[in-house]
């Protein structure tokens, strides 16, 4: 069967390629799903550049391990090279291990939450039962390909970890990603405010037009002059600031955002696509008892009961079927053009989603 490996980190692609391999088998507890369809996320290019694998070796626990852990009592560690590269998709469950878990999912259709070292980029994955969710006819296959990193992500950041309200404010930066946009839909459903961080005035009109209830354009305040993102928050929310914020980029930008908060206000940081550390002076937390937090998909479902993760999946069906997690897609890729796909989806011009094609 082919799967797109990783052979060594680089900053480029020159180290990936397409192979063949033996079919992986599902152990106690798992699945093998015959892949049908895999997006390209920014975590991906995360397990390419070895973003990943430099965070990991930071942390107290990683001190003096030849290869970082997940986790700080070692049970998880950093996949070793070469890998199969791919952290979700779409695909039917052909091959069942042992456990009612697994046994229950023979032959439906599955979105998956997969990633190295048997990530989805393969024609046939094995995956934890748990990490594979049963998928409706209203769900298309590039739709469903997409139902776990951004749609759990969301679900859980704003339910789970903020814990967002009826009339509280909420700020977002990168609102206009995909991960964004669900947060605006999904405030129909919880009855929270989006104030809404972007760069591209052009995306202002698409948003309002979404839900969104404030739109900030980075450079600019709302008449189109000079301004501070503080100063138009503080407008927006008669002084107080906001009770909730999330942020993708980073740098000055994650530092303003935690000026945002009002009195016990959180930020959660749940990516760095800026590139840039966060700018914080401390007593920018001190003085409110405001609070910045991480969130990390992997680590977040890893501490989850069972229990809880049926709940969210619910919720998640409840959400899908009202088409909260809808994303645009710009092009679908077969495998052999992974090159040229992931280029793509690199473009700040693409405006959706690039997918690849596994099931030819």
């Amino acid at each position: 069967m082919k799967a797109i490996i990783s052979k060594a980190l680089s900053d480029d692609y020159s180290q990936l390629e397409l192979i063949d391999r033996d079919k992986p088998e599902p152990g106690p507890g798992q699945v093998r799903v015959r892949m049908l369809m895999a997006p390209i996320n920014p975590s991906d290019s995360n397990f390419i550049h070895g973003d990943y694998y430099n965070a990991l070796a930071r942390l107290i626990w990683n001190q003096g391990q030849q290869r970082p852990f997940f986790d700080p009592a070692r049970q998880q560690i950093y996949p070793q090279l070469p890998y199969v590269l791919g952290g979700e998709g779409v695909g039917i469950v052909e091959a069942c291990g042992s456990g009612l878990l697994a046994r229950r999912l023979a032959g439906k259709r599955v979105a998956i939450a997969a990633g190295p070292p048997e990530g989805s980029w393969q024609e046939y994955t094995v995956v934890d039962a748990k990490k594979a969710i049963p998928v409706g006819d209203h769900l298309n296959d590039e739709q469903a390909a997409m139902f776990t990193i951004n749609p759990l992500s969301a679900y859980a950041i704003v339910r789970k970890v903020l814990q967002a309200r009826k009339g509280q404010w909420l700020l977002q930066s990168g609102a206009a990603s995909a991960l964004g946009q669900m947060v605006i839909r999904m405030a129909a459903e919880y009855g929270y405010r989006t104030i809404n961080i972007i760069r591209n005035p052009a995306q202002k009109a698409q948003l309002l037009n979404l839900g969104a209830d404030e739109v900030i354009v980075l450079g600019e305040d709302n008449e189109g002059n000079e301004g501070n993102i503080v100063e138009q928050v503080a407008q927006i929310s008669g002084g107080r600031g906001v009770d909730n914020a999330m942020d993708c980029i980073g740098g000055e930008l994650a530092g303003d955002m935690a000026r945002c908060l009002g009195v016990g206000g959180k930020l959660v940081l749940y990516g760095t696509l800026g590139g840039r550390d966060m700018v914080l002076p401390a007593r920018d937390l001190m003085m409110p008892g405001a609070k910045v937090e991480g969130f990390f998909a992997g680590s977040w479902l890893a501490r989850q009961s069972t229990i809880t993760l049926l709940s969210c999946i619910r919720q998640l069906n409840k959400l899908s079927q009202k088409g909260f997690f809808h994303t645009d897609v710009v092009k679908t890729y077969p495998m052999a053009e992974f090159a040229q796909a992931l280029n793509a989806a690199n473009s700040s011009a693409k405006g959706g989603k690039i997918l690849l094609r596994i099931g030819e």
